[in-house]
Parts: structure tokens; C-alpha cells; sequence
């Protein structure tokens, strides 16, 4: 028996909210799957998966505050690399 908590079967909740939404969403599918697909090692697909979704975040436009502070720490305790091992074949 494992000594880390987890999260639904993922290391954390944050972790398992961004594999969640990447699965039931069609354009964060399609994006899933664009990563999924390129030709390199599981932690360049991660580098690029996190980038896309923080990417994303900067979108938003939002203003120093509350939510874009607590977003931001969210996003900084996903294992990205549990997220694309999590949905490979």
C-alpha cells in the first residue's frame, strides 16, 4: 500500500480535474490528442500540454487577483506527466 494520497486514482485533485476536463471537453480533447500524437518522449508531451493549457489561462485576461492567483496555484500541482500517461493508449 502507497503511502501518497491520492485523488481518483491521480496523485492529487488537481491533477485529476485537468485529465477530466481534457476528456470531456472537445476542444481540450482535440488538444489532448494533438499532444498525444507528437513524436517525442512523455515529458516533452507534458512540457507541451502545460504550456497549452497555462497558455489558455493568459487568455482569460485576468487581472492580478483572488481567482487568477488561486488558478495559478492550481495549475502548479498538476503532474503533467500523469496526465499524459494517464491517457495513452
Amino acid at each position: 500500500m502507497s503511502d501518497i494520497a491520492t485523488y481518483n486514482g491521480f496523485v492529487n485533485r488537481e491533477t485529476w480535474l485537468i485529465s477530466l476536463w481534457l476528456n470531456n471537453d472537445q476542444a481540450s480533447y482535440e488538444l489532448l490528442g494533438g499532444v498525444l500524437r507528437l513524436s517525442t518522449t512523455g515529458f516533452k508531451k507534458a512540457e507541451k500540454l502545460e504550456a497549452l493549457v497555462s497558455n489558455q489561462m493568459y487568455d482569460l485576461e485576468l487581472e492580478a487577483s483572488l481567482w487568477s492567483d488561486l488558478l495559478s496555484t492550481a495549475l502548479a500541482k498538476v503532474d503533467w506527466l500523469e496526465v499524459i500517461k494517464s491517457n495513452q493508449d
